[in-house]
């Protein structure tokens, strides 16, 4: 009975030393999902001040009163603003479009925002080239941020494209180098 006894405590004890390890290690998953937590709010409230203010831009401009242009690029820019804050939201609780199931997701996603760049590149600078009141003279700030966003669209695809041309570059002439030899 005695060795029922010592197999049963040491069973006891292994089981409490397990859910001691369980409880640590749940309690660190807690404690870096935290941390994760934390480190997706700034980029979480950049989006979401960035969005909207495009958004209060694009509804600043369905006055009755103006006379702007009112075209496919203003409904999809909007749309694409609604989608971009609500994925972001989706992003700050952990889930993520880039895993390996929502691929497919992710290149079309990839594909719309590089429609929404070119026409919010287009439709702002059509804008400020018929000199819509609106946008031009009703709200001069935020024109001018979106004027500058436009542009800064444009120095980032163009810096990201330079510094791939230049990776691709390298690693033919590093590959072409090592054939050689």
């Amino acid at each position: 009975m005695s060795s029922r006894k010592s197999s049963r405590g040491s069973r006891s004890s292994q089981s409490l030393k397990e859910i001691d390890f369980q409880i640590a290690a749940n309690a660190g998953m807690a404690n870096e999902n935290k941390k994760s937590l934390a480190s997706r709010i700034p980029g979480f409230l950049f989006t979401l001040v960035l969005y909207s203010a495009i958004l209060y831009y694009l509804y600043n401009l369905e006055d009755a009163d103006c006379n702007c242009i009112r075209d496919w690029r203003h409904n999809f820019i909007k749309a694409m603003c609604l989608i971009v804050i609500f994925l972001s939201f989706i992003g700050l609780f952990g889930y993520n479009l880039k895993s390996k199931g929502f691929i497919f997701l992710a290149l079309i996603y990839l594909i719309l925002i590089i429609i929404n760049i070119y026409a919010f590149f287009t439709y702002v600078g059509d804008l400020n080239d018929t000199q819509c009141a609106c946008a031009v003279k009703k709200q001069p700030n935020l024109n001018s941020i979106m004027n500058a966003l436009r542009w800064l669209y444009v120095i980032i695809i163009g810096l990201s494209l330079l510094v791939i041309i230049t990776f691709v570059g390298i690693g033919y002439s590093h590959s072409k180098s090592i054939s050689s030899k």
